[in-house]
């Protein structure tokens, strides 16, 4: 099943290229692991139709953003999109506040206006609000704050994550040629998990990788296997480095898998079984559990106590989001605005 990754990329063991410490293991298996138990209980609530809207998870994407964000600056940005949960819970970000948001309940800032895979809060943990729907608007976005970065005289960096469906309209390309012609200190991460909605990469682009498509703008770019913790980490602290040293923005293509349909209205019924079962083999979560339990040094107890502690999180979020009031009618309308 090697045409879904490289032979080169592919592995279903962790082979760590740095020598982390027990704290800063759990550090990254505790956000991952958190994420998971979210969004399956998310993605329950959903079917049992306590959730207004849909609901995207990011299941199987979330060593990515767990990986490049551990090692950010609190002073960097991120523009994340719906498969990025994993990375608030690194930046802090309170599960009964992404619950509450999930539940539409009378929580700020959105007051119940927004889905709760949208959050912006520059203040608190840096996560850059979105310019519109379109998933490529990261791109163009995270380079006007990376402008104002420059401008100020700031170490500071902008991380867009963004999939594989978002480098084909146009606002990828305008940002991404802003960002080189100026030098600006942005990072931008492709998550290729394998589908644009059901539209596989060879039916939307005509070249093999997105990170070729970083050579029309005069930048580098790498691809690295999004399962493994430990690669993302190796490649994005090369990224972090180049980019925040002034020379310019730096394209991650992360080959990755989306685990559940784009929505959870969506069956997957597009998705051959076989590569299904071939990354299920791959699950990050469960490779780097293997990891932890094996050369990391703990033992299946302890692995076994964080992971219940991320779900009695999970179960205080649930609980205090269905205790939170539903907004007010008579504030439907506030803090709305038409251009």
């Amino acid at each position: 099943m090697s045409e879904y990754v490289s032979p080169a990329l592919d592995r279903q063991a962790l082979q760590p290229s740095e020598t982390l410490s027990r704290q800063a293991l759990i550090a990254l298996y505790k956000p991952m692991q958190l994420a998971r138990s979210f969004e399956t209980r998310l993605g329950r609530l959903y079917r049992q139709g306590k959730i207004a809207g849909a609901v995207y998870l990011g299941t199987g994407q979330e060593a990515i953003a767990t990986g490049v964000t551990s090692l950010l600056q609190p002073d960097d940005y991120i523009s994340t999109v719906a498969r990025n949960l994993a990375g608030w819970f690194v930046r802090g970000v309170d599960p009964r506040h992404v619950m509450a948001r999930w539940f539409g309940k009378d929580q700020a800032p959105s007051h119940g206006k927004d889905l709760g895979l949208f959050l912006a809060d520059l203040k608190h943990y840096g996560i850059a609000p979105y310019h519109n729907g379109s998933m490529a608007s990261w791109i163009p976005s995270g380079a006007g704050f990376a402008l104002a970065f420059r401008q100020r005289g700031e170490s500071r960096i902008n991380v867009a994550f963004t999939g594989d469906g978002a480098t084909s309209p146009g606002d990828f390309y305008e940002g991404l040629s802003i960002a080189a012609i100026h030098k600006l200190p942005l990072l931008v991460i492709i998550e290729n998990n394998g589908y644009a909605y059901s539209t596989s990469p060879e039916h939307e682009m005509p070249v093999k990788h997105v990170a070729e498509r970083s050579a029309a703008f005069g930048i580098p770019s790498a691809i690295g296997f999004g399962n493994d913790v430990f690669e993302v980490r190796r490649m994005a602290r090369e990224a972090i480095d180049y980019v925040r040293a002034g020379n310019g923005p730096y394209l991650l293509e992360f080959k990755c898998f989306r685990m559940r349909g784009h929505g959870e209205h969506d069956d997957m019924g597009y998705v051959p079984e076989a590569q299904r079962a071939w990354w299920d083999a791959r699950d990050p979560v469960t490779l780097l559990r293997t990891y932890l339990t094996g050369p990391g040094g703990f033992s299946e107890e302890e692995v076994a106590a964080i992971d219940e502690d991320c779900k009695q999180q999970v179960d205080e979020a649930v609980e205090y989001a269905q205790n939170l009031p539903m907004p007010a009618a008579a504030t439907a309308l506030q803090g709305v605005f038409k251009a």
